[in-house]
């Protein structure tokens, strides 16, 4: 009985090996279709100047990917224009070109408005550097920057009592783009493009009554607004660690300004939990050790000052409302009755002329504009309401045409206080 069973085996096994052979065989004389085939694709992918990581797409995000990339071709610079760096546009839009295209474009404006050409050389307030707390502590396991930022040490009043908003957005941008330059050197290290970065938020110390002060909250939901706008899926994950329980209400207040894709990006913990999956993203020797690796300073400070800036508060002599008070002779001084408003007549004689402003109010806000006199509906600069009461509001913008241009300054929101206004409003000659 053994026999036969050994020999059914044995024919087993050579019927097997025929037909091994066989199937090898085959792939073998596949191999020269396949490869004329990769050529072929890697040929069109070359000819239509798509990456050939782009061909893996379905065929209806291919054909999304080849029209979007034509439409924006020549708007920005060819290292903006990446496959990879378009297709994260098209993400934030759902593969819609043409929503794609009007996000592209306006934040190409944007660009321009905020000169973000020079964004790297420009040299951010002092205040900034030293009180916001913020630091890149190196890469994630995907190659993308790990930014730290423990927002709960923020003296976030003393900080916006002491910049504009424009400084003060102006100097997340140019975080976010030194991350961007470090994932780009990354990218050629690693031989594949990396384009996303993770953020670990730090609320400990986190305060609902800061958190929750018009001016804060304005600060936050306006740059939430530019990164969303400018910086599609460039956020991978996002840890919020150490969250009080209020924040889940502070969490509601913001909501409403961030894509659900954005949203379901966002863990957050509480005390616990957080260090585990952290870890499963980010080595320990990349991680400070109070964020949950191995990381420490030479002096053995486990919260890592040499990269991460840790905050507090901010001395009072960086308030720019006790310098202003000290150079207030150059400025006209009005009140602007409760419910009413003050309008400034100016005119320009040569086409691309600046009208250039700087105002303060004394006590509260006030609402603030320009537009031409012909054309009341259509703004040069749209009617904002501006904490000048706390920070001293300045800018500048060109006209674009000859005329006469209106400057105002609303208060009909506000049916019980006057506004004491100091201002100076100059036109200037066209700019180069």
């Amino acid at each position: 009985m053994r026999g036969p069973k050994n020999s059914s085996r044995r024919v087993a096994g050579r019927s097997g090996g025929v037909s091994e052979r066989r199937r090898l065989s085959s792939e073998e004389d596949d191999r020269p279709k396949l490869k004329m085939e990769k050529r072929e694709k890697q040929q069109d992918a070359n000819e239509i100047g798509l990456s050939s990581a782009a061909l893996s797409l379905p065929p209806e995000k291919l054909v999304a990917l080849k029209e979007f990339k034509s439409r924006v071709a020549g708007l920005a610079p060819e290292e903006q224009l990446q496959d990879h760096f378009l297709l994260q546009w098209l993400t934030a839009r759902n593969f819609n070109v043409d929503k794609a295209e009007s996000m592209f474009k306006k934040s190409q404006d944007w660009h321009k408005e905020l000169d973000m050409d020079h964004i790297l050389e420009w040299e951010a307030p002092e205040v900034l550097v030293k009180y916001v707390p913020q630091g890149c502590v190196g890469f994630d396991k995907f190659g993308g920057t790990v930014l730290i930022i423990p927002h709960g040490r923020v003296d976030i009043r003393g900080i916006l009592m002491s910049v504009t908003p424009t400084e003060h957005i102006k100097f997340t941008v140019q975080t976010i783009e030194k991350c961007k330059v470090m994932m780009a050197e990354e990218s050629k290290r690693r031989g594949y493009p990396v384009c996303q970065q993770t953020c670990i938020f730090d609320l400990e110390g986190f305060s609902f009554k800061d958190f929750t002060w018009k001016p804060a909250l304005e600060s936050v939901i306006a740059l939430m607004q530019v990164y969303e706008a400018n910086y599609p899926e460039l956020l991978r994950v996002g840890y919020v660690i150490n969250a009080p329980k209020i924040f889940t209400v502070a969490f509601t207040l913001v909501k409403p300004f961030l894509h659900e894709a954005t949203i379901n990006k966002i863990k957050i913990f509480g005390r616990s939990g957080w260090q585990e999956e952290i870890l499963q993203d980010i080595d320990a020797e990349v991680l400070p050790k109070h964020w949950g690796g191995n990381r420490v300073d030479p002096d053995g400070n486990e919260m890592c000052p040499s990269l991460v800036c840790l905050g507090g508060a901010v001395p009072k002599e960086y308030y720019l409302k006790n310098k202003a008070k000290e150079n207030r002779q150059h400025l006209t001084t009005i009140t602007v009755p409760k419910g009413g408003n003050e309008k400034l007549s100016f005119t320009t004689t040569e086409p691309n002329s600046v009208i250039k402003w700087e105002f303060e109010t004394e006590d509260y806000d006030i609402s603030f504009g320009i537009y031409k006199q012909d054309f009341p509906d259509d703004h040069l600069v749209a009617p904002h309401r501006v904490n000048s009461h706390l920070v001293p509001e300045e800018g500048e913008v060109v006209c674009p045409s000859p005329g006469t241009y209106i400057v105002q300054f609303d208060n009909s929101f506000s049916y019980l206080r006057a506004k004491k206004l100091h201002y100076s409003v100059a036109v200037l000659k066209p700019q180069n």
